[in-house]
């Protein structure tokens, strides 16, 4: 075996004999434990990836884990094996005792081996029972069975005995665990498949005394059983369900005067990690109690296709009416980000508030993140529905702050971006002391996560760096961001103008996408800026309205109703200038322009320069007042031929000159015809000659007429 013992700063390795090095660290004299996760490397050197730690105390006086191991390379959960044990007398310095047992060992077991997962160890009458997991038949789904092997030592000389005769389908009988209460009878449990099963074990620790009952009163149970006894009380703790993008299977509990429930719900005692699973034990060592679990701190950002988990351990507190503290996960963690000044204007996520500590840059009344993302401080930070974060489980006297710099002295808007289910909630905004917007109350929104905005305008700001503190009033609701832009000029709302970034004009392309690459003015190019409560939306030339319906899908004109997917907040980036930026209501994003080269966007957090436009009010010309679609347009034969011709028949009511244009998805002109005075009804021959194959769309422009249609060349 290999013992290891370290200190703040260094590592020291002594070798007792060849097996697995364990690396630990302490992480400083008031944790008084290795740093997570606590076992890390092999007798090689390299990283040893161990997951499902199942922990007990036995007579010896030592505390022992017995973890599932992930193969080194990660590939997929179904190779792994080798099962080992680990030992520790302080929590600082660990024992590897090696491999105790793998597939072959296994004379039942599936052919091509593999499956060995979550195990536990029991003692009874001088003997160590091991209890694993492993299907006995290729088709390992519903060949599950409960393998046994004995020793009279805790961390060797494992032989396999048989298996657990369990009743039923085996669908899922996975994650084994053992229980033996203070008058020596053994409990058996299984969870997988979203049931918990449980009975009582012989005396020979290898026979169900009846069949398996379900337990009941357990919420959202998805696998990874365990129990546990304190002051004659029993736990059963598991992992459910949870996804949020984030975080996935926090670690819950339930308790009951019986071994066997029913069992009255608790909540979460331990949250997700970023791993896909989650797996846990919780026991007493030296007077402290401790919380086992596995993470992927050693795996993330590795690219591995497969599970590469690692085992960790935090103290674990109760109260005094019995139910379990939050367990704060400490140890290898990413780094809280470090956010200082930032410019507006901008748009600025709730979640981002200024670095700095409890009461120096926020309050927050509880001491854990419960959402467990983003930020490892007290304040409640959730997945947002718009695919971000936001603030939640607001408490009256709570305040965040952010150091932000105003550029100039002027009139700024501020917009917030909030939810409330019931309209409850209040909040000011103060900069550096002195209130600036008074109490601002929100309206119903409908639940936690349907947004609306609330804006404040007309605040005066001293050009400098400032600190701008959010007093939460009254809860009730959620904070996913703000915005500040200068107040002055006033929006555009009622008038016909046309957008651009450089010199590029913003229109739409063949797909009703909207791009910004039209070097002229066409019908095209002109929107009508309409106010809807407070955003606005851009009407195009054939009536339809500008939509984004996800951070990273193209920007197009919605033929469909009126949503929040075609709000928009119209942000002013320059005193008395016509520079401006838009954020969508739907995406809680900045409309992006991509330069011109792709359909825009609307998935950026800051006004760059692809973000900024410029506006001006659309003057009456030749083209003024043409209308999509008043003119009737056929074009065939459809599909068109490439390097040959097509067809188009319209009637424009008039003599009048007529242009046509095929136009690709890019907005680019591939082709233009202009035709002199002639009759109302016409059928002009267009060349597809050069023409590469693709999805395309025909304009025709006459005097006071206007028409568009798709055409695709083959």
């Amino acid at each position: 075996m290999i013992t290891i013992s370290t200190n703040k700063r260094s590592l020291r390795c002594a070798l007792v004999s060849a097996a697995t090095m364990i690396c630990c660290m302490q992480n400083g004299a008031a944790q008084a434990m290795a740093e997570n996760p606590f076992i890390r490397l092999d007798a090689r050197g390299d990283t040893i990836y161990t997951a499902d730690p199942s922990a007990h105390v036995w007579n010896d006086g030592r505390l022992y884990v017995y973890p599932s191991h992930d193969v080194t390379p990660p590939r997929s959960c179904d190779l792994m094996d080798k099962y080992h044990v680990f030992s520790t007398a302080d929590m600082i310095t660990w024992i590897d005792h090696g491999q105790i047992l793998e597939a072959s060992q296994v004379p039942w077991g599936r052919p091509e081996g593999g499956f060995m997962w979550a195990p536990d160890c029991a003692y009874k009458n001088g003997v160590y029972y091991f209890y694993f997991p492993h299907p006995s038949d290729t088709d390992w789904n519903h060949s599950w069975k409960v393998g046994i092997a004995t020793s009279v030592e805790p961390a060797a000389n494992f032989t396999v005995q048989g298996y657990l005769e369990l009743p039923g389908d085996p669908h899922a009988m996975i994650d084994p665990t053992v229980f033996v209460d203070d008058d020596g009878q053994a409990y058996f449990y299984y969870g997988g498949g979203g049931k918990c099963m449980a009975g009582k074990l012989k005396e020979n620790m290898i026979e169900l005394v009846d069949t398996l009952a379900r337990m009941q009163g357990l919420q959202d149970f998805h696998e990874a059983a365990w129990v546990h006894k304190r002051n004659g009380l029993y736990y059963l703790s598991y992992a459910d369900n949870y996804q949020n993008g984030y975080t996935k299977n926090r670690l819950n509990y339930a308790t009951s005067t019986s071994p066997l429930g029913p069992w009255t719900y608790r909540g979460i005692y331990l949250g997700g990690t970023e791993e896909s699973t989650n797996h846990g034990s919780i026991v007493e060592f030296n007077g402290q109690w401790y919380a086992f679990y596995h993470n992927n701190v050693l795996s993330a950002g590795k690219g591995f296709k497969g599970a590469a988990r690692s085992i960790c351990v935090d103290k674990l507190y109760y109260n005094e009416d019995g139910t379990i503290q939050r367990v704060y996960q400490t140890g290898m963690r990413a780094p809280d980000p470090v956010i200082g000044v930032k410019n507006i204007p901008n748009t600025f996520l709730a979640e981002n508030y200024t670095t700095g500590g409890e009461g120096i840059t926020w309050h927050d009344s509880d001491t854990i993140n419960e959402g467990e993302i983003y930020r490892h401080d007290g304040v409640d930070i959730e997945p947002c529905a718009d695919g971000n974060a936001n603030i939640f489980n607001i408490v009256a006297g709570e305040w965040l702050d952010y150091r932000l710099n105003v550029p100039t002295t002027a009139n700024y808007r501020f917009e917030f971006r909030v939810a409330s289910p019931q309209g409850k909630g209040a909040f000011h905004v103060e900069v550096d002391g002195v209130d600036k917007t008074g109490g601002i109350t929100l309206p119903v929104t409908g639940s936690f996560q349907t947004w609306t905005v609330v804006s404040v305008t007309d605040i005066a700001l001293a050009s400098g760096v400032h600190t701008f503190r959010f007093c939460m009033d009254e809860g009730g609701f959620n904070l996913a961001g703000f915005a500040i832009s200068f107040a002055a000029p006033a929006i555009p709302v009622g008038k016909r103008i046309t957008i651009q970034n450089g010199s590029n004009y913003v229109t739409f392309n063949a797909q009703n996408q909207i791009i910004c690459n039209s070097p002229t003015i066409t019908p095209d190019c002109i929107f009508t800026v309409e106010q809807n409560g407070n955003f606005i939306e851009l009407k195009a030339a054939n009536g339809q309205y500008v939509s984004t319906t996800g951070t990273k899908n193209p920007m197009t004109l919605s033929a469909g109703n009126r949503t929040a997917t075609t709000k928009f907040l119209w942000h002013n980036l320059q005193n008395n200038s016509k520079l401006f930026g838009l954020k969508s209501l739907r995406t809680n994003a900045v409309v992006c322009s991509e330069n011109g080269t792709k359909p825009m966007n609307c998935d950026r957090y800051d006004f760059g320069g692809w973000e900024k436009f410029t506006w001006s009010e659309y003057a009456a010309s030749s083209i003024d007042g043409l209308q999509a679609e008043r003119i009737s347009l056929e074009i065939y034969p459809m599909p068109a031929a490439s390097n040959s011709s097509v067809i188009a028949s319209f009637n424009t009511g008039s003599t009048s000159p007529v242009s046509l244009r095929i136009i690709d998805m890019h907005g680019r002109v591939c082709r233009q015809l202009e035709q002199p005075d002639g009759n109302g009804n016409r059928e002009v021959n267009i060349s597809t000659e050069g023409i590469p194959s693709g999805f395309y769309m025909l304009q025709v422009v006459a005097s006071g007429v206007f028409a568009a249609k798709r055409m695709v060349v083959i």
